[in-house]
């Protein structure tokens, strides 16, 4: 009986690909958002003036409002979102929601981790709701950018 190596079994031992999480195969583009483009994006905001300097609810509501009117049609993934502060993401967004029209698409990402995660959610401001009425703006004030 020969020795098993204490490897076999790791991820890959099987020639079965270990690149990726949340299964195998795509039609969709993956999107490189490693360190170095996690990097850029975050050098963005700061050079922009709109990178989060305060972690309390209000202040990042208004922050991320701003940086999603600054990114345009680029917006913020996930990965993107946590490495510039914000922590839950998706949290920041649904409050946003309230007053802002905010896209959701999802993306195949290479994250800094090496791995390719499916259905990361990419957020891009499309503009103040138009269901809302006219008092919107004053709330907007004290629930996200103005």
């Amino acid at each position: 009986m020969s020795k098993q190596s204490s490897k076999a079994n790791a991820p890959g031992g099987g020639g079965v690909p270990s690149d990726q999480a949340g299964g195998l195969g795509s039609a969709q583009k993956v999107i490189d958002c490693g360190i170095q483009n996690i990097t850029d994006v975050c050098r963005e905001l700061t050079a922009a003036g709109v990178s989060l300097r305060s972690t309390d609810g209000a202040t990042q509501l208004d922050t991320l409002c701003r940086a999603l009117q600054f990114r345009g049609p680029n917006g913020l993934n996930t990965y993107e979102g946590t490495a510039a502060g914000y922590l839950r993401m998706a949290t920041r967004v649904k409050e946003l929601r309230e007053n802002w029209d905010i896209y959701t698409v999802r993306e195949d990402v290479i994250a800094p981790d090496g791995l390719v995660h499916k259905g990361v959610a990419r957020y891009i401001l499309r503009g103040r709701r138009e269901d809302l009425n006219k008092a919107a703006p004053a709330q907007c004030q004290t629930r996200g950018c103005t």
